[in-house]
């Protein structure tokens, strides 16, 4: 095994290729929900030690890079992919959880190398991003090439969160992103017909945080629209919580993991057994 580290400052991303020197030209992409690279390390060394090389790679919080989730350059995917193939990579996939499962499939749309995109409880549009607008002239979460994305406003999104916890007469997470989504549009929706490849898409039906399954059927209808020519899937867990990737994160907020720990925790498996299929049949 031979780990590689990448900076941001000297190479355009962030991340730690470790590559099992195998002689198989895939390489899979692993990017979090959270800021730096310890959760997608664990991931790379997962899957590393399954045979496959990984690339653990964060996409804003570093040095150089984004602080906030306001304007990520999507070229820092572009960046890695091309490191990736000097190396002698040729198939290049992208795996996801959670906010990083969004930023995977945005990834995707646009460099089109990435021929494999594994999302696991992902949002379907682009949100307003966050941070100071003197940060940066784009306000989008995500921009190409210096220019925004079509964005979903946050509008009076807290006064909105307030009234439904108060229609559901409880608190839930799920009720701030749910009544965000709510006024996505299909100008907003992450362009999922622009991906070079396959798509894998992974909900539950109790997500306690955000829309998923709802917005992969909103993404599948889309590609449905636009006669996409790779093949897409969607698997949708009725056992299992948000958290979805092998490494949970922030469980004890979640009310389903607390109430049915051995069935997330089967659900986790059983995606990962999914996951690692994905990554034995995947080809160009």
């Amino acid at each position: 095994m031979k780990k590689i580290k990448y900076k941001y400052n000297n190479d355009g991303f962030e991340g730690v290729l470790y590559d099992t020197e195998n002689n198989d030209d895939r390489l899979l992409i692993v990017i979090q929900g959270l800021k730096g690279l310890e959760l997608p390390e664990k991931y790379a060394g997962l899957f590393s030690g399954r045979g496959f090389s990984t690339l653990a790679m964060s996409y804003y919080g570093g040095e150089g890079q984004k602080k906030d989730i306001r304007a990520i350059p999507l070229e820092q995917s572009e960046h890695a992919c091309n490191a990736m193939k000097i190396l002698g990579f040729k198939r290049i996939g992208i795996y996801g959880n959670s906010k990083g499962a969004g930023m995977a499939l945005l990834a995707a749309s646009v460099v089109p190398d990435i021929s494999l995109v594994i999302a696991a409880s992902s949002f379907g549009h682009v949100m307003q991003g966050t941070g100071k607008a003197s940060e940066d002239s784009c306000k989008a979460m995500v921009s190409y090439k210096g220019q925004d994305f079509p964005y979903v406003e946050k509008g009076k999104l807290f006064s909105d969160f307030i009234k439904r916890c108060l229609k559901e007469h409880k608190i839930q997470l799920l009720y701030f992103f749910d009544e965000w989504d709510k006024k996505g549009t299909e100008e907003n929706e992450i362009p999922v017909e622009k991906i070079n490849g396959d798509i894998l898409f992974l909900t539950s039906t109790h997500d306690e945080s955000v829309p998923a399954k709802r917005d992969a059927e909103l993404l599948i209808e889309r590609l449905n629209r636009n006669h996409f020519v790779h093949g897409f899937r969607h698997i949708n867990s009725e056992t299992g919580s948000h958290n979805l990737g092998y490494f949970p994160v922030n469980n004890k907020m979640l009310p389903r993991e607390k109430k049915f720990p051995e069935e997330c925790q089967k659900a986790r498996e059983d995606t990962l057994e999914l996951i690692l299929n994905t990554l034995d049949q995947w080809a160009v």
